[in-house]
């Protein structure tokens, strides 16, 4: 009996044409576990194209999952779900293309034994899917897999690959051409704040483990405590991060190291790092924003190019 999977697809663009970016994930119909989420930013371009994107993105997604799966699509856009199901022309060349190369995917799961529908959603049971698209358009890339899959034993690219290094808190993760070593810099908070700061950590990453830091004092504890039982992980404290002058050698530990890495630290500590990312004086960084309980993500590829996704996001 084939198996039956349901993708949630968005995409956004902020200025239409502007930012934009994708999220889709895929669900087990029959029990709604959660199997892959995917999220990706596209430079500029329109809505109509990243919620295509995320279309194609979720497809694939579930195509590699199980090939002959039974499939139903849900999007909010009236566009992509009429176009796709044939009851609307598509006019746009780039739109064209883009149907096209779902169709492709659609195929690919039919020979397998599969099939493929189209259901509408108002926007607001689709917000699972907007908040990855979010992501993409913040800049972060999200290739997350939860198990349950065909693909379920291969690491995410996401930092999955952390669970490759043999279950070690905090061990080295090797290196793969097109996934960058990803950090996402907490800054200590209190409270409300630190409560808060773990959510926004588990709706980034997921609830699969990471490597967790905190620099060790009072406020990174509290805060590492609240971010670890989010991600069921237990923190390592390094004091390094507890020193903005040791930032760039705990910095350099951390993109060494591989995977995806959560760090808790003092404001001060966060400023140091992403200046010293930035290539920008000592007596500059105390114009970066480092709120308490803020998320600052940055991206370290394999060619040595680093890119910061976000800074300050509560």
């Amino acid at each position: 009996m084939s198996r039956r999977l349901t993708v949630e697809a968005d995409g956004g663009s902020r200025g239409n044409p502007g930012v934009a970016g994708y999220g889709a994930l895929v669900r087990d119909t029959e029990t709604g576990a959660l199997l892959a989420e995917r999220a990706e930013p596209l430079g500029k371009a329109s809505n109509n194209v990243a919620e295509y994107r995320g279309l194609i993105a979720g497809l694939t997604a579930a195509h590699a999952i199980d090939p002959g799966a039974v499939v139903l699509v849900r999007m909010d856009s009236k566009l992509v779900v009429e176009q796709m199901a044939g009851r609307w022309k598509i006019k746009h060349e780039d739109m064209r293309r883009l149907a096209l190369e779902a169709r492709d995917v659609v195929e690919a799961i039919r020979a397998a034994g599969g099939a493929v529908r189209y259901e509408w959603i108002p926007r607001a049971e689709n917000k699972d899917a907007d908040a990855l698209s979010n992501d993409g358009m913040d800049g972060l890339t999200v290739h997350r897999d939860h198990g349950g899959g065909a693909s379920s034993g291969e690491a995410d690219a996401a930092g999955g690959d952390d669970e490759a290094s043999g279950g070690a808190a905090c061990a080295p993760v090797p290196r793969r051409d097109g996934t960058p070593v990803r950090v996402v810099l907490v800054t200590e908070a209190e409270g409300s704040a630190a409560q808060q700061a773990a959510r926004s950590v588990e709706r980034l990453l997921g609830g699969a483990p990471r490597c967790l830091l905190e620099a060790g004092t009072e406020a990174s504890t509290e805060t590492a405590a609240e971010v670890g039982d989010a991600l069921g992980v237990d923190a390592v404290v390094d004091a390094a991060w507890a020193s903005a002058a040791a930032a760039p050698t705990a910095w350099e530990r951390v993109v060494s190291r591989g995977g995806t890495t959560v760090v808790v630290c003092p404001a001060a500590v966060v400023q140091a790092a992403l200046g010293h990312v930035l290539g920008m004086p000592a007596e500059r960084h105390d114009r970066l924003a480092a709120a308490p309980g803020s998320l600052t993500g940055v991206e370290v590829w394999t060619d040595g190019d680093v890119s910061v996704a976000f800074t300050n996001r509560t």
